[in-house]
Order: C-alpha cells, then structure tokens, then sequence
C-alpha cells in the first residue's frame, strides 16, 4: 500500500521514531546501514524495522551496492542514486573531485593527487566508468580521464548535501565552481 497522499505520508511519519530515520534518510542520502544506525541512536532491530516500513510504503528507496544497502529519498532519479553512492566513498569522491578539477588528468596524476595504491585507483575509476560517471579516452599507453554525466548534476548534489559529506575538498570544489 503505497503512500499516494500527503495524509497517508503524514499518517506514516506521525511516528518520532520513524521520522527521525526518514530525515536522516533525506539529509544523508546514499548512507549505509551502520551509519543510519549510528547518527539515530536507535537500537539495530528498531533501524531496520522503521527502514523497511518505510522502504514499503515508497517514502524512501534501497540499492543494493556490493554488501552494502544504501537508503535514498524517493525522488531521486537513478543516475543520481548512483552518483550518491559513490561519492559517499571517501577514496572514490576524491578522485571524483580531482578529475572534475582537473580534465584529461591521467591515472599517474590521479595517484599523486589522491595518495592511494595505483591498483585502488584503477579499480575505483573502473567502477566511475562502470557507472557512466567518467569516461577515459586512450591516447597511446595512457589513458585520460573526464567527467561523462552533466558536471552541474555532480555540483549539485554536492551543494544540497554538502554538510552530510563534512570533507574540505568538497567544500573546496563548490567554491571553486560558485
């Protein structure tokens, strides 16, 4: 039974419990379990009896990532869930950033930027392009790295959940682009 009317939604929500986890949902967007679980308070059991109500009833959406279930607001488009998902990941987000700074950069300069191994770096840009999120172009034994999807999108939802993501570069990258 899905919540089509606002009454229905409020009826749902009437709960404190329920709506303290559905605004957590809204202001983390893309956030795991264990971190749900961890900003509530709540006990494990109440987190996701309330998660899967509400996942039930259309207020928020699940994706399943690896081992990991990430929970959305319900109104944002796949892609995006997608995108969240990923820059949720600390290692992925910075290398997400650095390309969005810096185009045609190469995986070598990536690795120097981002201070991981060169194979965590490569199986990270893997899983960006896998996503549809960057694209490389071969130019003889290199490859170049650039963003695919709308570079405004990714600026965006960095700015509306600017806050959940507490990152200095992130707050860097919006003013670089305001």
């Amino acid at each position: 039974m899905p919540a089509n009317s606002i009454n229905e939604k409020e009826r749902i929500l009437e709960l404190d419990v329920r709506r303290k986890i559905y605004n957590l949902v809204q202001q983390y967007a893309g956030c795991h379990f264990r971190e749900i679980e961890r900003k509530s308070g709540l006990s494990t059991g109440s987190v996701k009896y309330h998660l899967d109500y509400l996942a039930k009833h259309n207020l928020i959406k699940r994706e399943k990532e690896g081992n990991n279930l990430r929970y959305f607001p319900n109104n944002l488009k796949l892609q995006n869930t997608k995108l969240l998902g990923l820059l949720r990941q600390k290692s992925v987000r910075n290398i997400l950033l650095h390309i969005l700074i810096n185009e045609n950069c190469n995986h070598e300069h990536i690795v120097e930027s981002v201070s991981l191994s060169p194979s965590t770096v490569s199986w990270h840009l893997k899983k960006l392009e896998n996503n549809n999120i960057i694209r490389s172009i071969k130019e003889g034994r290199y490859k170049r790295y650039n963003i695919k999807m709308e570079k405004e999108e990714i600026i965006r939802l960095l700015i509306i959940y600017k806050e959940s993501f507490l990152d200095t570069l992130v707050d860097r990258v919006i003013e670089m682009w305001e």
